[in-house]
């Protein structure tokens, strides 16, 4: 028997038990979806971010507090003052909070800040204006909202003059930004921009969230990290009190990161897959018991040992591969309905489809391999007499 022979014997008994079939490669169109499906948002979500960082540009630090740590505004004057050079001090103190008009509401990210978060870069007006230093020294309840912002609440159309509703206080909406991706944190695209003076007091604290520190060269940049950590080591007696971040550490951490979380997905995938390849030995077994007359008639006929064992073999990795195929065109599939309803980038991975593949193969072989021997190790004369 064939190579071919073998498959086009394989696919038939598929067609002929379309539902044991399915439910039989179940475990293995879940685990090669999850994973084209996970690495696709990962990659996604990575890709924006670095590219968001990058617009930043080498010279930026984060600088943000763990729990407990007193982190009040009047630290982004310490530190302004405390550098031994000129850097651009950006403070942001941020909360969830549901916004609304008088025909919708949405979930956004409020974010206080001042005039200099636009300096920083990579944002740009869409209309309007970006808060100005006298609405901050003023604490006017003005509003900059987020390009999805602006669909979410006003459908795109241009808001500003418009009105709306943050926490329960009215706030009027004096600019709308181009869409610009990830940031820091949240999605800026979801976040709406007020005076940090009129955070301080709808949010009820005084606590920043985070400063971003802007140097004049990568290499202030670093100074400063590593001047910002000494200053708040001395000052908490922990070098974790406060985190200190460059855009490189940043970067080095997203990647970590993305590594961890692709091992995880691995980890996942290894265990739909397996349990799918139990699945599959399981199946393989039972038909090996239902199909042993067929099996002694074949031996009967002058097939060997060896085109029993390749006969199972190939329908394991037939239901394997197929399943594998499968979960492929379901994994795109959702993958690419995961913008529309998680409003985040889904990238397509050649490696995970490559993958996939692989370790459908591999089950299929593994798994297949018992049963096959089992069908080939059966004694012709048994077989012909078996009436199961």
């Amino acid at each position: 028997m064939t190579w071919r022979d073998g498959f086009i014997l394989a696919f038939h008994g598929m067609i002929s038990n379309k539902l044991r079939a399915i439910l039989t490669m179940l475990g293995v169109i879940i685990g090669v979806a999850a994973v084209i499906v996970l690495v696709a948002i990962g990659q996604g979500a990575s890709s924006i971010v670095t590219s968001r960082i990058e617009t930043l540009g080498t010279n930026v630090i984060f600088v943000s507090p763990t729990a407990g740590t007193p982190f009040p505004i009047s630290e982004s004057g310490i530190i302004q003052h405390s550098l031994p050079f000129s850097v651009q001090i950006v403070p942001s103190m941020n909360t969830g909070a549901k916004v609304s008009t008088l025909a919708t509401e949405s979930s956004a990210q409020i974010s206080g800040t001042t005039e200099s978060y636009l300096r920083l870069g990579g944002i740009s007006l869409a209309a309007g204006h970006f808060v100005t230093p006298q609405e901050v020294s003023s604490s006017q309840h003005v509003a900059v909202l987020g390009a999805n912002q602006v669909l979410n609440l006003f459908g795109g159309q241009n808001p500003v003059g418009s009105s709306i509703m943050i926490m329960g206080q009215q706030f009027h909406v004096i600019g709308a930004l181009n869409s610009v991706g990830q940031g820091p944190g949240a999605s800026q695209d979801n976040e709406i921009f007020i005076p940090i003076t009129a955070a301080q007091t709808l949010f009820g604290t005084n606590q920043l969230s985070q400063m971003i520190v802007k140097a004049s060269s990568p290499n202030q940049a670093n100074l400063a990290a590593d001047y910002l950590t000494n200053l708040y080591t001395n000052e908490f007696g922990s070098s974790g009190a406060v985190n200190v971040a460059s855009e490189d550490q940043v970067l080095q951490t997203l990647q970590a990161t993305r590594a961890t979380f692709t091992n995880l997905l691995a980890g996942t995938a290894a265990i739909a897959l397996l349990v799918g390849g139990i699945g599959i030995m399981n199946i393989m077994l039972v038909s090996v018991t239902e199909r042993t007359r067929e099996i002694g008639i074949r031996r009967a006929l002058g097939a060997t040992r060896e085109d029993i064992l390749m006969q199972f073999l190939l329908e394991s990795m037939t239901m394997s591969l197929s399943g594998g195929l499968i979960g492929v065109l379901a994994g795109i599939g959702v993958m690419n309905l995961v913008p529309l309803i998680l409003k985040t980038p889904a990238i397509f991975s050649p490696s995970a489809l490559i993958l996939a593949f692989v370790f459908s193969t591999a089950v299929g072989l593994i798994f297949g391999l018992y049963p096959a021997i089992k069908a080939s190790g059966l004694d012709p004369i048994h077989a012909l007499r078996y009436d199961g």
